[in-house]
């Protein structure tokens, strides 16, 4: 079996996983992982994950030390939330590769340093607008770039700030919800100690998971922002219907304004239900607007700098 892309052969072993056929995903990823070397992290935790549900402790052990050995590392999360792996808490052999896994990540200075990457406009002053863009899970700030810095062609102040929460090296996420908004906050105190911006015309935005805890910061209000932008994002509020709704007054009272982009073909959202939190924004009063971007994937491709473009124009406008 020959897969075209990691992605397919990553389903097929997502689908062994929910079949909870363990044996298949261990030799599948044996046998093909090897054609993927840039998602060596991410084959390495798969091989671990099927030897750790076969009860086969010898691998995880050896694919970890090997791991460790070339210089990588998982963050803590990774060891101690995957289900795979409830059962061999406390060994002590599973709890001495934590330790070095966790030695590895804090001798990484990318994985202790705080990143906040700026980009200004050529006219920067203190009347330009502020755009604070939040990566993906799974990625670093530089990552997101692409998605946000045409906002800089029209005025905008860009900053993408990184979570501080380390999945593995070169791999941060926002699933702890208190520490990316603590995280995003103490980027934007930082931008106002460091630069001049208009307080007052601040947008948030962000891809996939950075989307939702974009969209979540401007409806709760935590940092005041004229309007936020979501690309592909992931959705909060889904388990707290009682919550959002709480939550769309207020906003509709501060004047937030939402626009969120999609692309055609962004198989790793669940687009319907993107489109009906559009609605359910508008139906409360809130401006806000969806577009979709033809032949668009989850991923950075040119095609979205137009979408961009019309969001910022929508935020900026007023009814």
């Amino acid at each position: 079996m020959s897969f075209p892309t990691y992605s397919a052969l990553n389903e097929q072993i997502i689908e062994h996983f929910q079949n909870k056929e363990y044996q298949q995903a261990l030799e599948l990823i044996i046998s093909e992982g090897s054609q993927f070397p840039t998602e060596r992290i991410m084959v390495d935790y798969w091989t671990m994950c099927s030897a750790a549900r076969l009860e086969n402790r010898a691998l995880v052990y050896q694919v970890a030390e090997k791991f460790h050995a070339d210089g990588l590392w998982y963050g803590e999360v990774m060891w101690r939330q995957t289900p795979s792996f409830q059962k061999l808490q406390g060994d002590p052999d599973f709890e001495r590769i934590v330790v070095v896994s966790q030695k590895a990540m804090k001798s990484d200075p990318s994985s202790s340093e705080s990143v906040l990457l700026k980009y200004f406009p050529k006219d920067h002053s203190p009347n330009s607008p502020l755009l604070i863009a939040l990566h993906g899970n799974q990625s670093l700030a530089s990552d997101t770039v692409p998605f946000w810095k045409p906002a800089v062609s029209k005025g905008y102040v860009l900053a993408v700030p990184q979570s501080t929460q380390a999945m593995f090296k070169d791999a941060f996420a926002w699933d702890d919800l208190d520490k990316s908004f603590a995280d995003v906050n103490a980027s934007y105190i930082k931008l106002k100690e460091e630069l001049p911006f208009n307080e007052n015309h601040i947008v948030l935005a962000g891809h996939s998971m950075g989307g939702l805890i974009a969209i979540q910061i401007a409806l709760t209000g935590l940092i005041n922002v004229r309007g936020f932008i979501a690309n592909g994002p992931a959705l909060p509020f889904m388990d707290a219907e009682d919550e959002l709704e709480s939550l769309l007054p207020p906003a509709r009272e501060r004047g937030l304004r939402g626009f969120f982009i999609i692309g055609e073909n962004d198989t790793d959202i669940f687009q319907d239900e993107v489109r009906a939190l559009a609605e359910k924004l508008k139906s409360a009063g809130i401006a806000c607007e969806l577009e979709t971007v033809p032949g668009a994937t989850h991923d950075y491709s040119p095609v979205y700098d137009a979408a961009l473009l019309r969001a910022l124009a929508f935020i900026s406008a007023s009814d």
